[in-house]
């Protein structure tokens, strides 16, 4: 017992083991969560420089943030927290950051599932509608149907139809797999909840057991 605590004394933090059981699966989801999270935050700021007058659930800041924040949380916890040995419980800020890590990634998933969802909405809705004026670039642009009217006192129509469409297609997609991305985070997380421990299996007599082959006995 004492050479093996003196064996995890000596040996590198790097190969103790990991907060959670699909360590590598859950580095790769939170690396992509940092990406998209960028991504995401990057075109928000993209929209409030270009149309600042547009909704606010239109500009996606609000699921960017939370969504770069669960990435880096879920990076520090898993590169920079390991446990001394198998089924050590965690640490009390250890156990913090895992809390805040799950925290941000369920925040993050909600909020990205409903940004894709509004700019899928406001792409279903300016499909059916008519903009006017259509081709003057001087003007603003109006776009109304039967029930709703919507309109973009910073965007001229062309550009409502083309470059305000491509950024809302962006932000639904990045949405959309962030989103993805956060839950699958939290499941590996509510699949590890459970720490297996390993112990010794002592016999009556502490004598060692022999298995036979049934076929080689009736031989």
């Amino acid at each position: 017992m004492a050479a093996g605590r003196k064996c995890r004394q000596h040996l590198p933090r790097k190969y103790h083991p990991p907060v959670l059981r699909h360590h590598r699966l859950a580095t790769a989801l939170a690396a992509l969560q940092v990406l998209l999270g960028i991504a995401v935050t990057s075109l928000a700021v993209w929209l409030l420089v270009w149309a600042p007058n547009l909704r606010v659930r239109d500009i996606p800041y609000w699921s960017g943030l939370p969504l770069l924040l669960s990435g880096i949380m879920g990076l520090l916890l898993l590169c920079c927290c390991h446990k001394d040995y198998p089924g050590m419980p965690l640490g009390v800020w250890m156990f913090s950051i895992k809390v805040m890590s799950v925290c941000f990634a369920v925040v993050a998933g909600v909020t990205c599932f409903c940004a894709c969802v509004f700019a899928l909405l406001h792409l279903i809705f300016l499909t059916g509608m008519a903009c006017e004026p259509a081709h003057v670039l001087n003007a603003t642009c109006l776009c109304q149907d039967m029930q709703r009217t919507y309109h973009y006192t910073d965007l001229n129509c062309p550009e409502v139809g083309n470059i305000l469409t491509i950024l809302l297609i962006g932000s639904c997609a990045s949405n959309s797999i962030g989103g993805v991305l956060a839950t699958w985070y939290v499941f590996l997380h509510w699949s590890s909840r459970y720490s297996y421990l390993y112990s010794e299996v002592k016999t009556g007599d502490n004598k060692p057991i022999v298995f036979s082959n049934k076929l080689e006995t009736r031989k």
